[in-house]
């Protein structure tokens, strides 16, 4: 009977360890969403040190609404945690970020944000 109970303690208690870090995750992934969208890039650096994250390991996870960070503050006009963003990731990241298979310029492009100051510094950050 003691070796069932532990048995269970044990199994209960593991469960519990797993399950803790993806309500951190998810935790993390809406405080950051909601910095990008007040456009607070003290918030954002501030959410980033305080949990011990690094962007880069972090973004390709992390979805606002369905869309890439970079993306979300393209369409919130956060200007200021948009150019965070685009000068702390590594340029390969920024090819890649797609929405349903389009990069970003071309969503941006079919969705009315050409003239986005965010899509500015991206242009510029993907022409060298």
């Amino acid at each position: 009977m003691r070796t069932l109970i532990a048995i269970l303690g044990a199994a209960l208690i593991g469960n519990i360890a797993i399950s803790t870090p993806a309500q951190a995750s998810a935790a993390i992934a809406e405080s950051l969403c909601t910095a990008v969208s007040a456009d607070d890039r003290q918030r954002f650096r501030t959410i980033l040190d305080n949990h011990n994250v690094r962007l880069r390991n972090v973004y390709s996870g992390v979805r606002c609404n369905g869309y890439s960070m970079i993306q979300f503050a393209i369409t919130a006009e956060a200007a200021s945690v948009g150019e965070l963003l685009i000068r702390q990731l590594p340029s390969r990241s920024i090819e890649e970020d797609t929405v349903n298979g389009v990069p970003v310029l071309e969503w941006a492009a079919q969705s009315g944000y050409s003239n986005s100051p965010v899509v500015s510094v991206v242009r510029e950050r993907l022409a060298g």
